[in-house]
């Protein structure tokens, strides 16, 4: 995708589920009497609600992680900014919902806290890291996107707020824990003085700073500290002229039992929120005013007012609900957000009522405190199980945005769930190895196990929600059974324990259940980094038995399986299995028209390809093709079918391990134009689920504690171009159509059928465009692409099934655009690297080390160990490399290490520098000490 607009009509943002918890002043009050409004942030997306049509807009921007933010007084400008690679501060206008201005903020590492003048002309921020950097932002500017003065801070202290002085905008506070500093830059330059503090200057103990800010009208500042006290500074007094940075301890008064972790002003109150979840208004001589202590949503982390105070009047006429007159309490609306991930809209009036209902305030926004690791779509309805690590489930109807059920979950982190097919119960699975079933409709539990000692990683239902899977960190495969307990018909119907079975050796990435041939009895199988696909024989698993195993495939050689889907219907780009299923049709020999034998197992690799395997006994690949590499390798597949005008569509979503979620149309076939992706959280995609009807995806962001619901609309995915599709294969071959690449490519083309028809023939040459397929593995090895015999044989299955032929019937020729097709989906995506070399050395018993292996043993493992070279072979390869002079092993040196391996004998001459793009994307899998060397390594 060309557009990155069109991008986001494919996948739509549609809405932001969770709030950001960790930060302070995460939430803003945008309500100024002509909307009631807030705005808040979560992941790298920025959302302002509207409380009174209960809508959301988003405003997408932001690559990485926001944890700063500011609003100018008039409740007209937001801005916000990140942290991380390319880190950016973006205003926004809250009415158009657009970015007026971006500015980069990389070279300062990002903000760690930011303030705006009221009259919204400049910006303060103080950068993330030490050094650390107070910048002035003139961002009306026409050079806006550089800070107008900037200093390092040098206090040792990191500081962690920063306040502008309304009366005065070229007076600054900014505190860490220990040092407050006032700043000016009335002279163009910032000018500081830091009060000194002891125990002599407050006459007690003071504890760490939390915030501080300016209070209007006068010349005191205050400080909130984690001990609950408030400090106030006040003018220095001397016969001396003293600048208006020069201030002193006044007092310090205890004002809550303890720590403060926000402190703001409005009108003439100071306004305190505490980590006991109080609200609390003094004057300025710290004399409590008022109080809201009702609230219940955890430790405040954000209080924000209303611009517009509304008058006061009684609620619903009681006369213990008083009228304000006078100098009575009076002060805005506000809202405030809790470390607990919710925000409350909290009425001022509530104060002088005895309604505890009205005194709690209203629910706004409410997500969850920890990471978000698992989300379930229901089958049927419009509803999102949610859960992870803060012990909570959510229940949420996504249609209204509603929470319908919360279920608590003590001393347990969720890490996995899923719905049956039926809707009658959901699985989750826990951390420390317990498994519970739950009523899908009720969220009450029904029944418990514990059959692992470690983290549940999968949980699946068969499609008739007959048997349940479970896979763990400790690579066991479990199986229950909904059936008579004990196996006894006298004794009640239950989710009974078969059995595990250890049946990986190294992490399991998928686990997949589906249905026997033109029958309905289903079959389970699992895979894993250690390249096997294994398949559990259900029917003989049993109480007295366990779960059995009925096979295992190691079905890829060098590549890591990241992700596995069982697809009842075919996806690639071969119809051979569809024609076969239609003759089968028209036989009578298909019993249940729902059911095909034409289902296909999808794997996606570490190497960014997807690869299609028969369900059969021979687990055949099919074809092979280039993944989306906008991102890591796959680790996510989910099948997606959508109704058009045109008829029924098919597509594939993904995810990756970190950011990028996606939409691949059907049939694979590795055409780029065929998929998209985008950036869907700035960190790990924990989880991601599709609705029951197709229209929705949805992704949890682990640490960033937010599920966003995207809208899929397939048919925006626009794949033709008015080129031919050959040319989109060739656009990702280096250098393009007119790259000097390509050109060696069509000359090896026509190379290659000129030889297959002799090189030194006197008969007529006949250049009809095509090439023998026997030309085909040489063509590749001459474009740096050395396939494995093994991959010769995917390949040569793939060509002849592509063709309808018996492989080894007939010659087949293929023409230019399948030859490109076939070498853009086989060849690897990343070159050969250092990295790969020393892995492998590693795999085939160097020492740890030293790196070093014995030469004799390193040929004899390549002479008999995986894809065997023969003497032969070894001679020619030696001759090839080195020289004729070279004719036997016994010329090199006894000892090789990878790095000799990799410059004398391979001749890379820049290995110590050689790191390829995606290298760390690559899953590394190393064998235990008792397991055998892992001949794909040898190929």
């Amino acid at each position: 995708m060309d557009d990155i607009t069109d991008v986001q009509k494919v996948l739509s943002l549609q809405w932001v589920f969770g709030l950001n918890k960790d930060e302070k002043g995460t939430v803003h009050n945008l309500s100024d009497g002509k909307r009631k409004a807030i705005f808040y942030y979560v992941g790298h997306t920025a959302v302002i609600y509207d409380v009174d049509t209960h809508k959301q807009r988003l405003l997408q921007g932001h690559r990485n992680p926001i944890i700063s933010s500011c609003m100018s007084e008039d409740r007209r400008f937001v801005v916000t900014a990140d942290l991380g690679d390319d880190a950016m501060m973006i205003v926004w206008d809250t009415y158009s919902y657009l970015p007026i201005k971006s500015i980069s903020i990389s070279m300062y590492d990002g903000v760690l806290d930011m303030d705006m003048t009221p009259d919204a002309m400049y910006i303060v921020t103080l950068s993330k890291e030490i050094p650390q950097y107070i910048s002035l932002w003139e961002w009306t500017a026409e050079d806006g996107t550089v800070p107008k003065l900037s200093a390092e801070v040098t206090a040792k202290d990191l500081q962690t707020c920063i306040r502008f002085n309304p009366d005065d905008t070229t007076l600054v506070v900014t505190n860490g824990l220990k040092r407050v500093i006032f700043w000016s830059w009335k002279e163009s330059s910032w000018k500081y003085y830091s009060p000194p503090i002891s125990i002599r200057d407050f006459k007690q103990p003071v504890g760490d700073f939390t915030q501080s800010v300016f209070i209007p009208g006068t010349e005191l500042a205050a400080t909130a500290t984690v001990d609950g006290d408030l400090c106030l500074w006040a003018q220095v007094r001397s016969e001396k002229k003293t600048k208006p940075t020069d201030k002193t301890a006044l007092k310090v008064v205890r004002v809550h039992n303890s720590a403060i972790n926000y402190l703001t002003t409005v009108g003439s109150y100071i306004v305190t929120g505490g980590v006991e979840g109080f609200v609390r208004f003094f004057d300025i001589q710290l004399r409590i005013l008022a109080w809201f202590e009702e609230l219940n949503g955890g430790p405040l982390i954000s209080i924000s007012f209303d611009r517009y105070q509304a008058p006061k009047k009684n609620k619903g006429g009681d006369d213990d609900k008083l009228q304000f007159t006078g100098d009575e309490f009076e002060a805005p609306d506000f809202v405030v957000s809790t470390a607990n991930a919710m925000i409350i809209d909290v009425p001022s009036a509530s104060f002088a009522t005895s309604d505890l209902e009205y005194q709690r305030g209203r629910l706004l926004v409410q997500g969850q405190d920890q990471p978000i690791m698992c989300i379930a779509a229901h089958p049927n309805l419009p509803r999102l199980a949610v859960a992870g690590y803060s012990g909570n489930l959510h229940l949420w109807e996504y249609s209204t945005k509603k929470v319908l059920l919360l279920s608590i979950f003590k001393n347990l982190l969720a890490h996995c769930m899923a719905f049956d097919p039926r809707a009658h119960y959901l699985g989750v699975g826990f951390t420390n190895g317990v498994v519970k079933i739950l009523d899908a409709n009720t969220l009450e539990e029904l029944q418990s196990f514990r059959s692992s000692h470690d983290c549940i990683t999968f949980v699946t239902f068969s499609h008739d929600s007959s048997l349940f899977a479970i896979a763990d960190a400790e690579n066991c495969v479990g199986l229950f059974r909904y059936t008579h307990r004990g196996q006894d018909p006298r004794k009640p119907i239950e989710w009974v324990y078969i059995g595990r079975n250890r049946s990986h050796r190294a992490p399991i990435t998928g686990l997949q259940f589906g249905v026997v041939p033109y029958g309905d009895t289903p079959r389970l199988m699992s895979i894993g980094e250690d390249k096997r696909l294994i398949e559990y024989n259900l029917i003989d698993s049993d109480i007295e038995n366990g779960l059995r195993l009925r096979s295992a495939h190691k079905i890829t050689q060098g590549a890591i399986p990241t992700g596995f889907l069982w697809n009842p219907s075919p996806v690639g780009e071969d119809r051979s299995l569809q024609r076969t299923l239609q003759q089968d049709d028209e036989d009578g020999l298909v019993k249940d028209p729902h059911r095909s034998s034409a289902d296909v197992l999808l794997v996606a690799t570490n190497e960014y390809k997807v690869k299609l395997f028969s369900t059969d006994s021979s687990r055949q690949c099919i074809q092979t093709v280039l993944g989306p590499t906008y991102g890591g390798p796959l680790n996510k597949l989910m099948f997606v079918e959508q109704s058009t005008p045109k008829g029924t569509q098919q597509y594939l979503v993904y995810t990756t391990h970190e950011k990028v979620v996606g939409l691949i149309k059907l049939p694979l076939d590795g055409n780029p134009r065929k998929a998209m992706g985008l950036l869907s959280h700035p960190m790990e995609i924990s989880s991601a689920a599709v609705s029951h009807d197709g229209r929705f995806l949805f992704t949890a962001g682990g640490r960033d504690c937010c599920v966003n619901q995207w809208a899929v609309n397939g048919e925006e995915l626009r794949v033709d171009d008015g080129r031919p599709i050959v040319d989109h294969y060739i656009d990702i071959i280096e250098g393009g159509k007119d790259g000097e690449f390509m050109k060696e490519i069509i000359d090896y083309f026509y190379y290659a059928q000129i030889r297959s028809q002799g090189e030194e023939t006197t008969a007529k040459r006949k250049i009809e465009g095509k090439i023998p397929f026997t030309q085909v593995p040489n063509l590749m090895r001459a474009l740096g692409y050395y396939p494995s015999e093994k991959e010769i044989q995917n390949m040569t299955y793939e060509i002849y099934t592509k063709f309808g032929k018996v492989v080894g019937s007939e010659d087949i020729y293929i023409d230019f655009e399948t030859f490109i097709r076939l070498y853009v989906n086989h060849r690897p995506v990343f070159g050969i690297n250092k990295k790969n070399i020393e892995n492998a050395f590693a795999a085939i018993g160097a020492d740890p080390a030293s790196g070093v292996i014995d030469r004799d043993t390193l040929f004899d493992l390549l002479k008999n160990r995986g894809e065997p070279l023969h003497q032969l072979e070894i001679e020619s390869c030696l001759k090839s490399l080195l020289g004729d002079e070279v004719t036997s092993i016994d010329m090199l040196e006894e000892n090789i290490t990878a790095k000799a391996f990799a410059e004398n004998l391979l001749g890379f001459e820049d290995y110590e520098e050689s790191a390829y793009a995606g290298e760390e994307d690559q899953a590394e899998y190393s064998p235990d000490e008792d397991e055998e060397v892992d001949e794909d390594y040898l190929q």
